[in-house]
C-alpha cells in the first residue's frame, strides 16, 4: 500500500482545531510524567541470576579452530562430535564501582607496554562494551561424552547439596600473572585469600571427586589426596606443587576417596580479569606491586556452583539440602 501525502495546508489546518491547553495544567500534565518516570525508574526490578545464563554463549562464526577471529587465541579442546566441553566453576558480577576500578587497572597495564602481544585485554567488558560474568574455576576444561551429561550435573548437585557449606564471601589480596596449562596464554588474575568455612576448597575437593569418576583430571591437586588407603601416596608424590601439570593418564589411575579434604589449595584459586597472548614483560610484571587498589574491599559472593555443559548452565545452591529421601529440597 503506497503512503499518501498530506500538504502542508491540511497538516496546520488539523492542528488549529486542536484545544489549546492551559499553561497551568500543561505544568500539571508535565509534573505528572515526571513523577511517573521517576517512580518507574526507581522501582524497576533487578534482572534475575538466571538470565545471564540464556546468552551466556556467542554465536559461533566458524566450525573450525580460526585463532583470528578470536585475537589470536587457539582452542584449548579441538572439537570433536559427540564430546561436549564441561566447566564448573563460581560466577560473578563485580558492582559497577568494581568494574571500573578494574578496568581503570586494566589501562594502566596496557600503558606499560609497546608490542601487541603483551596488549592486555579485558575479561571484564565485551568488545560492544556489555558487562560480562567473571568466574572462580573449580574444575578444568574437561571433556564429557553425550550420554554422561545428565548423570555428571546429578552426581555434582548431590555432591554439593549433601555438604553444610551456606553462602560465603572470598576476598581477593592481589595481583599475578599466570599461565594456562598450554602456556599459550597469560593471565592477570585476582588472587583470593582462604574461604570461610574452607569453602573453595571444600568445593574444589567435591568437583575434583565428581570429574575424577567420570575419568576427567583433577583441578590444583596433588594426587595424593585422593589415593585410596594411601597406597599412591609415594607414587604420586612427584605430582605436588605442580598442579596445572597434572595429566589425564595420571589421574586416571587414582580412586576417588570419600574422605574430607586435607590440603590447603587456597593459593591457587583466582579471578581472571585480562589475558595476554606474549608472556608479561618486565615492566607488566612490576606494574604488579605498584596498582594502589585496595583488594580487599574486593569480595566475591559464592552463593552458587555453575556448570556449564556445551552452551547449557546449570545452577547448583549452596542453599539447599537433601532429606532422608534423597530428594533435594531447599534449606
Amino acid at each position: 500500500m503506497a503512503l499518501v501525502e498530506y500538504s502542508d495546508s491540511e497538516s496546520s489546518s488539523s492542528d488549529s482545531h486542536r484545544p489549546e491547553q492551559s499553561h497551568s495544567e500543561s505544568q500539571k500534565s508535565q509534573g505528572i510524567k515526571r513523577k511517573h518516570s521517576s517512580t518507574s525508574e526507581s522501582t524497576l526490578p533487578p534482572l534475575p541470576d538466571t538470565f545471564h545464563d540464556l546468552y551466556a554463549s556467542t554465536a559461533r562464526v566458524s566450525n573450525q579452530d580460526d585463532p583470528t577471529l578470536h585475537g589470536g587465541r587457539q582452542r584449548v579442546t579441538p572439537h570433536v562430535e559427540g564430546n561436549w566441553p564441561t566447566h564448573v566453576y563460581v560466577e560473578w558480577f563485580p558492582s559497577t564501582e568494581h568494574s571500573n576500578r578494574l578496568s581503570d587497572l586494566l589501562t594502566d597495564f596496557n600503558n606499560v607496554q609497546t608490542l601487541p602481544e603483551h596488549q592486555v585485554h579485558s575479561l571484564l567488558r565485551s568488545d560492544l562494551g556489555a558487562e560480562l560474568p567473571l568466574h572462580i574455576s573449580l574444575s578444568r576444561p574437561v571433556v564429557l561424552l553425550a550420554h554422561q551429561r545428565q548423570p555428571f550435573i546429578d552426581a555434582m548437585t548431590r555432591a554439593i547439596s549433601k555438604t553444610t557449606l551456606s553462602p560465603f564471601k572470598a576476598a581477593a589480596r592481589g595481583l599475578e600473572w599466570v599461565v594456562n596449562y598450554e602456556k599459550t596464554r597469560w593471565f592477570l588474575v585476582l588472587k583470593l585469600e582462604r574461604a570461610p568455612q574452607d569453602g573453595l576448597n571444600k568445593l574444589l575437593h567435591l568437583s575434583n571427586q565428581t570429574v575424577m569418576k567420570f575419568g576427567q583430571p583433577p583441578l590444583y591437586t596433588d594426587l595424593r589426596q585422593y589415593s585410596a588407603g594411601g597406597q599412591n601416596q609415594k607414587r604420586q608424590a612427584g605430582n605436588q606443587g605442580r598442579s596445572k601439570e597434572t595429566s589425564a593418564a595420571a589421574s586416571s589411575s587414582v580412586i576417588p576417596s570419600e574422605s574430607s579434604n586435607e590440603f590447603d589449595l587456597s593459593s591457587s584459586f583466582h579471578v581472571s580479569i585480562g589475558w595476554t597472548l606474549g608472556a608479561p614483560t618486565q615492566p607488566l610484571r612490576e606494574k604488579l606491586d605498584a596498582t594502589g587498589v585496595d583488594f580487599q574491599s574486593l569480595r566475591v559472593d559464592v552463593t552458587t556452583v555453575k556448570v556449564k555443559i556445551g552452551n547449557g548452565i546449570t545452577a547448583i545452591s549452596l542453599a539447599t539440602k537433601i532429606d532422608p529421601s534423597n530428594r533435594i529440597i531447599e534449606k
